[in-house]
């Protein structure tokens, strides 16, 4: 199990590194909505989850994901499994 704090931007936030193997992946939303997705997600097109939120789902072997918040700064908490 990996686990890391990351502050996500206004611009795409690498949160989880691509990796051989298929992951399930914890991500805790911080003060203000998040917004996830692959690279260039944007608050437009990316997967919504809404401050101080818990969501659970896998991630694919190689794939990435990033975030990104409409302003300022969020501080977003993440574990990962591989699984």
């Amino acid at each position: 199990m990996a686990n890391a704090q990351v502050t996500v931007t206004t611009t795409p936030t690498l949160l989880v590194a691509a990796d051989p193997h298929d992951q399930t992946v914890i991500i805790r939303a911080g003060s203000s909505d998040v917004y996830i997705g692959n690279a260039g997600v944007t608050t437009s097109n990316g997967f919504l989850i809404e401050h101080k939120s818990v969501v659970t789902f896998p991630l694919g072997a190689y794939e990435a994901l990033y975030g990104v918040v409409g302003n300022s700064t969020v501080l977003v908490q993440i574990y990962s499994v591989v699984n």
